[in-house]
């Protein structure tokens, strides 16, 4: 049985940046993209409507509440290397971005393929795509 160190629990990543854990989360749209299908512009009203309602939600909570939230509600991370943490990578314009990768998406809805792509940067959740049709690396 190998023994387990306070190395091993450094090594292992949070979700979220635990400094800003109990501070209200708070949305930016500065470096969303503006590539058609992935924009505010492209939500129809009723789209934007459920978008903004989510959003305000969201901004009620903690970091630590939100990341802690069930999966259909709370953030998923992404993966290292996967297609998703690539499309946030190249989008986030944070000098931090080479030493902290905190890279979520979370749904608009429990139910459904609408979904929010981006990053926290401290207590920021930093909105890089917009997903409005379950298109992004489904």
């Amino acid at each position: 049985l190998a023994e387990y160190t306070v190395m091993d629990e450094m090594a292992t990543p949070s979700k979220i940046d635990l400094r800003f854990a109990d501070q209200k989360l708070i949305f930016l749209i500065c470096d969303c993209s503006l590539h058609k299908d992935y924009s505010f512009w492209k939500l129809s009203r009723e789209q934007a409507e459920r978008f903004i309602k989510r959003l305000k939600h969201i901004e009620q909570l903690t970091w630590s509440q939100f990341s802690n939230s069930p999966r259909g509600s709370g953030l998923t991370p992404e993966r290292a290397g996967s297609e998703s943490f690539e499309m946030i990578h190249e989008q986030n314009t944070s000098i931090e971005k080479f030493a902290e990768q905190y890279y979520f998406h979370f749904r608009v809805e429990q139910t459904g393929l609408f979904r929010v792509f981006g990053y926290q940067k401290n207590q920021f959740f930093c909105v890089t795509h917009i997903d409005r049709n379950g298109i992004v690396h489904h």
